[in-house]
């Protein structure tokens, strides 16, 4: 092997905090770590696919002028290709053929890309999603599949696909996504990475009054990065509607993991009367003697609230929701879209064959949806923690994705979303965490939920986890030699 390429190896194998901290000795540049990052990018992006654009000439330029002070200097990062985390220049696509043909480009920073900008973070490119961020995996008919690291024949999921997939195979240590139902947590659950899902308004959006269900943030392979990261990010916007205070102090929450109380942590392995697959139980119940060594209280029991979800009135939602962002392509192109224009399942989104969602049907689910939210979130009286799958079952192939029907794919979006979509509602702190692999090596996540503003808490539980059973070192074969 090439010394150029050990010395990519051997940087890919650091985490964000890992890569700014052999900066802030001396060790290594900001250059040194693009150059690696991108030779680590062009031998893995062949075989994986989760890129939609790279700007590596430009990515150089300012890692060659990035003061080393910065908290990561120099640190490579994607961003999703979506509009929440924006930088200057810098093309949007949606996943869609015809803004791949005629891009959005930005012309100021949002905030969190303004913040990943100051912080030294350097961009390498846009990391894919499906169309318009709509489905539960990552193979957009524009851009090609991007292909799961563990097993090239199986999806990342979605929407943050690209992004998991990146982190996954070592090309950057972090990597920007989001999610309004799951889209940070799912990828990371089938990538083997972890995926936080912050309080709902800690980390600020674009446009921060705009929705209670969308959250902002990356997506990692360490806690201390996870930790480090909303250190940097967490500060909304308190006039926001939805604005949650931070305490900026979650990077020593992570490091003080051995000081946690008895906490008592719930069980769930079901959602809305959906069971999760077996493999995602047993992942369940192998975590339960981790939580007690860690010495909490498991009380491995139905929880009603939970048990209680209507998926008819999740998919409801969910109908209207594609149809909004349908319309909101056709006003961004400036023109009725045509079946040529969208995938087939944003069609049937965007143009529904059965009768159309009425007003009261619409305000009445949201109703029941937001009664039954405040009904899980009093749940958090009597428990600190629950314990539950990230996904309803383990990644599926891309054939399968593929060769589905749009109404087939509306019931996998919701199928798929149903563990992690209850927390979008709630706007509680959640988290996938790769501890569990089948096997055949497929990665199998299982998620943490805190109560609102306990992200610290979900962080030093995390870590304490991390610390009992670590997965930093568990790599997938592609791109090894």
């Amino acid at each position: 092997m090439s010394t150029a390429k050990n010395a990519a190896r051997k940087i890919a194998s650091l985490d964000a905090v890992g890569q700014a901290e052999a900066v802030h000795r001396g060790d290594i540049s900001p250059l040194d770590l693009v150059e690696a990052a991108i030779r680590r990018i062009e031998r893995c992006e062949g075989l994986i696919g989760a890129l939609a654009h790279q700007r590596f000439d430009i990515a150089l330029a300012e890692a060659a002028s990035i003061p080393n002070d910065r908290p990561f200097p120099g640190v490579p990062i994607l961003l999703k290709d979506c509009s929440t985390a924006a930088q200057v220049g810098i093309p949007r696509f949606a996943g869609n053929r015809i803004l791949k043909v005629n891009p959005l480009v930005a012309t100021v920073d949002t905030p969190v890309g303004k913040c990943l900008r100051d912080a030294g973070f350097i961009t390498l490119g846009i990391s894919k999603t499906p169309e318009l961020s709509w489905f539960s995996t990552t193979q957009p008919i524009a851009f090609g599949p991007t292909r799961n690291p563990w097993a090239l024949d199986r999806s990342v999921g979605g929407s943050s696909g690209g992004a998991a997939a990146a982190v996954a195979s070592g090309m950057v240590p972090v990597a920007h996504g989001s999610e309004d139902g799951g889209s940070i947590r799912i990828p990371a659950s089938f990538c083997g990475v972890v995926g936080l899902k912050p309080t709902r308004g800690l980390v600020p959006l674009p446009e921060p009054n705009s929705s209670r269900a969308m959250h902002n943030f990356v997506l990692c392979r360490t806690i201390r990065d996870a930790a480090a990261v909303l250190d940097l990010l967490a500060g909304g916007d308190p006039r926001a509607l939805y604005w949650s205070p931070s305490t900026h102090r979650y990077a020593h929450a992570a490091a003080e993991a051995a000081e946690l109380p008895r906490l008592r942590v719930g069980v769930a392995r079901s959602m809305g009367g959906l069971e999760a697959h077996i493999d995602c139980q047993r992942a369940v119940d192998a975590t339960i003697p981790l939580l007690e060594e860690l010495g909490f209280e498991v009380i491995d029991r139905v929880v009603p609230p939970l048990d209680q979800g209507d998926g008819a009135t999740y998919e409801l939602l969910l109908r209207v929701s594609g149809a909004l962002a349908f319309q909101g392509l056709e006003k961004t192109v400036g023109r009725p879209l045509s079946p040529d224009d969208v995938e087939p399942f944003i069609w049937h989104m965007g143009h529904p064959k059965g009768p159309a969602v009425t007003a009261l049907e619409y305000l009445d689910a949201i109703g029941r949806r937001r009664a039954w939210a405040v009904e899980v979130m009093n749940w958090w009286n009597d428990f600190d923690l629950l314990l539950l799958p990230t996904v309803c079952e383990p990644p599926r192939t891309l054939q399968s994705h593929a060769e589905e029907t749009a109404e087939e794919t509306l019931v996998t979006v919701t199928r798929q979303m149903a563990f992690t979509g209850p927390f979008n509602e709630t706007g509680q702190p959640a988290i996938s965490l790769p501890l569990h692999q089948r096997d055949d090596g497929l990665p199998i996540g299982v998620q943490l939920v805190a109560d609102m503003g306990k992200d610290d808490l979900l962080l030093a539980v995390a870590a304490g986890l991390e610390a009992l059973k670590p997965w930093k070192d568990n790599w997938p074969t592609v791109c090894t030699d």
